[in-house]
């Protein structure tokens, strides 16, 4: 099985505009800084940057280029689209999906996710309990062709649905117990400004600590910083109401 990692991510924020081009734990930019963390993971043959063709992401491409890393442009809105076709370009037989907008994602359970998805069967493939923005998303290039081909609905920007709610797919959920990173009460995903102070925070803490960015030392960091922690997380209200709208 040929696994590979798309990182989904467009220029056009509207609530914290610019937001995937600040600059972030030393990188010039969220987006090299998050190629770079992916380009770690043990078990994907390629990260490839999943962006359309608007020229508003022009500068995403040039980012990737600028890191060694493929870039793909697809559908400007169908993100589903966009991910397969991305996998069938790099003849991936499984993707795991991350957000532009998580720079924390966890490398570590990007790999066990592509090991489970070797392992098992199974169409979609998420851990449960972590840090929102800390997990990717698991899918079977076979099972993104199925949902592609017979969908009559576009809007993919919450996509998850798509494979939950139908019999069809074989959803793997797996439960993340470690206490040290099954911590659902952290946000780290960057939508609004509060994020992004929070996100500038860790860095500069671990960056004060001579440590790096690595999934287990952020979480080692946080838990002795319920300061940093409760930065942004009045605005996690504020991001579900935008979820149940983009799904509705």
């Amino acid at each position: 099985m040929k696994a590979g990692i798309l990182l989904s991510v467009r220029a056009k924020a509207t609530r914290l505009p610019d937001k995937v081009l600040k600059p972030l734990a030393g990188a010039p930019t969220v987006t090299e800084h998050l190629l770079r963390r992916l380009a770690t993971a043990a078990e994907a043959a390629v990260v490839v940057l999943a962006t359309s063709p608007d020229p508003r992401d022009d500068v995403l491409v040039y980012i990737a280029a600028r890191v060694g890393l493929p870039a793909f442009r697809g559908s400007a809105d169908d993100k589903l689209m966009r991910y397969r076709d991305a996998a069938i370009a790099h003849g991936l037989d499984f993707v795991v999906v991350v957000d532009g907008d998580d720079p924390f994602v966890s490398v570590e359970h990007i790999d066990r996710l592509i090991r489970h998805a070797c392992a098992a069967e199974g169409d979609y493939f998420v851990f449960e309990g972590l840090p929102l923005g800390a997990a990717g998303f698991g899918l079977r290039t076979s099972a993104l062709r199925v949902v592609c081909a017979d969908r009559a609905e576009s809007n993919t920007e919450v996509w998850g649905r798509f494979f939950a709610d139908d019999p069809r797919f074989h959803c793997v959920r797996l439960a993340e117990t470690d206490p040290r990173y099954a911590r659902p009460d952290i946000r780290m995903t960057l939508d609004y400004p509060e994020d992004y102070v929070f996100f500038a925070a860790v860095a500069e803490g671990l960056a004060r600590e001579g440590r790096d960015t690595s999934f287990g030392n952020i979480m080692d960091f946080l838990s002795r910083r319920p300061d940093v922690i409760a930065i942004n997380q009045g605005v996690q209200e504020i991001y579900e109401q935008h979820l149940l709208k983009s799904a509705s």
